[in-house]
């Protein structure tokens, strides 16, 4: 791509790190592709990509919307909600009048319903990556509008119009593979054992309660079989954790409020624990470890569940319904951790659903489309 070519391009990202993070991948690509391009993010002043983003080297603006759909479900929450709509239309309007982009990229979520919004009416060129198997709402609505529509399942497909519609995979970081060490180093940064068994698990951005009961409750079973584990607990629940449970301090164990250095831990890992968003999903498949997926069950449109069983039925992760984690997580992740003929088997299904090059292919549909 010759850079004399620079285009201005918004991104409407924001509300969750399964939005954010596909559209920082975005913009990563696109700056590498072209360097000199001229990104901004819009995203909500409540919300976690405001001091996310910029860590990346991006710029931000802020608009005033602060929940979903579910909020239309209420006479209070239905007011407050179309008067944030309103403004935060307007204010995306105004942001795009300045900025003057060239296209429009939306990563789903409410807070880009009002980005999208302002870039039809100005009828500026609009394309959409969806996460998940079962589209969001925002997406649904803005992809009659749009040039493009990226997905990452096949099984979204027949919510999207065909002739517009490619299946690319999602976009990871590219910091995820490029920075993926040897097990063996792995272990030794983070002061494992590499000949024991290492699991990873994840409860979100903000940890799971259900998820640390039923660890705290098998610590015991994990020192007995000399299991380590690499444990996310959440920012809300690791002094109450290290304080109530005096095992979480083994040396088998290391808990952390937040992991910073993902790729370390996943190349440690021999199996993960995670809840069921699509990034996640979709980095693991490029690594290719046996998955333990627990969906949380209050995702909207129950697409954690959805995404979860595209997996199950391919036999490349094994699925524990939330009321069931503290019945059976440690016992099935010690029974998986034990079979290698199994872990063989589900390493090789989810790299056969992993989809290396989703971050180009997107940004080359992009390209493509500013091109004409």
């Amino acid at each position: 791509m010759k850079n004399t070519f620079l285009p201005r391009i918004i991104i409407g990202s924001g509300g969750t790190g399964g939005h954010i993070y596909p559209g920082i991948a975005i913009a990563d690509e696109l700056k590498k592709q072209i360097p000199k391009v001229n990104i901004l993010f819009i995203g909500s002043k409540n919300n976690m990509e405001m001091q996310e983003i910029p860590k990346f080297g991006y710029k931000i603006e802020g608009i005033c919307i602060s929940g979903g759909k579910d909020k239309f479900f209420s006479i209070s929450g239905f007011f407050i909600q179309s008067i944030e709509l309103v403004y935060s239309y307007f204010l995306a309007k105004k942001i795009l009048k300045k900025f003057s982009p060239d296209i429009v990229i939306g990563t789903g979520g409410y807070v880009s319903f009002p980005t999208l919004y302002a870039a039809k009416k100005k009828k500026i060129p609009i394309v959409i990556q969806e996460q998940n198997s079962f589209p969001g709402f925002t997406n649904r609505i803005f992809s009659r509008y749009a040039q493009k529509v990226c997905i990452a399942f096949e099984e979204s497909r027949k919510y999207f119009p065909k002739g517009k519609t490619i299946i690319t995979g999602n976009p990871v970081r590219s910091e995820i593979l490029k920075k993926f060490p040897s097990r063996n180093k792995a272990c030794h940064y983070l002061g494992l054992k590499k000949n024991r068994s290492i699991i990873l698990s994840m409860g979100g951005s903000q940890g799971s309660n259900s998820i640390n009961n039923a660890w705290m409750n098998g610590l015991k079973k994990l020192i007995h079989f000399d299991i380590q584990l690499i444990w996310q607990v959440g920012k809300s629940n690791i002094h109450r954790i290290k304080k109530n449970n005096p095992l979480s301090n083994h040396k088998n164990f290391i808990v952390m409020e937040f992991i910073e250095n993902i790729p370390i831990c996943y190349a440690a890992a021999d199996i993960i624990v995670s809840r069921a968003g699509a990034l996640t999903i979709s980095e693991i498949c490029l690594i290719g470890k046996p998955y333990i997926l627990i969906p949380f069950p209050w995702s909207s449109d129950d697409h954690q569940n959805k995404n979860a069983k595209i997996l199950e039925e391919k036999e490349a992760a094994i699925i524990i319904k939330n009321e069931e984690i503290e019945k059976k997580l440690v016992d099935s992740t010690i029974q998986i951790l034990n079979d290698s003929d199994r872990k063989k088997k589900m390493r090789k299904n989810i790299l056969q659903l992993g989809k290396p090059q989703a971050t180009n292919d997107i940004v080359n549909e992009i390209l493509h489309i500013l091109l004409g």
